[in-house]
């Protein structure tokens, strides 16, 4: 099912630089649907659960659309301004 449709990604919850501690990582799991590119995050100690939950989501978000593809996907490339941050703010 996962094929040319589906694209995952993990971030694991650890520091970009600099020693951490032994042992394995909670991590975020991201799946997004590439022809509409909706797209669903899970976060958990198991990389597995969180990959089956932010599946789960996705692929329930997928059915209840009703377009079977985006046109602009590139709009949704931007990141995301954090919380409280004004997009018009330095």
């Amino acid at each position: 099912m996962m094929g040319d449709k589906y694209h995952v990604r993990l971030i694991e919850d650890k520091p970009s630089s600099g020693m951490w501690h032994c042992g394995p990582n909670a991590a975020w799991v991201e799946v997004t649907h590439l022809p509409t590119m909706i797209s669903a995050r899970a976060f958990d100690q198991s990389h597995h659960h969180a990959r089956q939950a932010a599946m789960a989501c996705c692929e329930m978000m997928v059915e209840q659309s009703r377009l079977l593809k985006c046109q602009f996907p590139e709009r949704i490339e931007r990141p995301i301004p954090p919380a409280g941050k004004d997009k018009n703010d330095g």
